[in-house]
């Protein structure tokens, strides 16, 4: 085989290789949503959920722990996706009006009675937060997660199964501001019948009072965030 031959095998190989789609595994994550937006109606106050994605990985225990102002906003209600972990214990769950903390921490054992969580296609929602605005005269509402990278209390994490389990949770999520605006603005909340999520209600009174009841996720989400261009 002459050299031109061997240099038109090697560019036709070269070409199919760059041609070939790369699939890469996305990152264990937490993140809300709506990722941004406007308040439409200050006094009906609104919902944010948190989404979690396990990055190919199965997950015995997750936990989610939020900061908010609670001079800005006060926490009405905290419901947590019971399909998703085995267990929710109440010493690692708690709601905080007084300091402005959620948080939410689902656990799965190695009994093999209920498989490990494992993200399918998209980010499930690991829990629904509602809240009141009680300072109608902020610009703006700050959700952040508490991350240290370390699995400790008041800390969100995303640990693996398995015999080596570790923090899969790489980076602190990120954080999402929402404007406060009286104007009336077409809604755009998601519509629940899409997700098919069994919720249960959190009733942990620290710090505040939550509400709980039976809720119908059938129903439209509690207030309205306007997602920004």
């Amino acid at each position: 085989m002459n050299m031109k031959k061997k240099g038109l095998i090697f560019l036709l190989f070269l070409l199919l290789t760059l041609s070939i789609p790369k699939v890469y595994a996305a990152d264990a994550s937490f993140s809300f949503y709506p990722s941004s937006g406007i308040v439409e109606d200050v006094k009906e106050g609104f919902t944010v959920d948190i989404l979690i994605d396990s990055g190919g990985y199965e997950l015995s225990k997750a936990r989610a722990v939020i900061k908010f102002d609670p001079s800005v906003v006060q926490l009405s209600k905290a419901m947590k996706n019971n399909s998703l972990f085995e267990e929710w214990p109440l010493d690692q769950s708690t709601t905080d009006n007084t300091n402005g903390i959620v948080m939410l921490t689902g656990i799965t054992s190695s009994d093999g009675l209920v498989p490990y969580y494992k993200t399918a296609t998209s980010p499930d929602v690991f829990a629904r937060l509602e809240f009141d605005i009680v300072d109608e005269s902020a610009e703006k509402i700050l959700l952040s997660f508490e991350y240290s990278g370390e699995d400790e209390l008041f800390q969100s994490v995303l640990i693996s199964a398995g015999k080596d389990t570790q923090n899969v949770l790489l980076s602190v999520p990120s954080s999402v501001t929402f404007l406060i605006d009286d104007d009336i603005v077409p809604s755009t909340s998601i519509d629940m019948n899409t997700l098919g999520i069994g919720i249960g209600i959190l009733l942990i009174l620290v710090g505040g009072f939550v509400r709980g009841s039976t809720i119908n996720f059938s129903k439209q989400r509690r207030g309205t965030i306007v997602l920004e261009d």
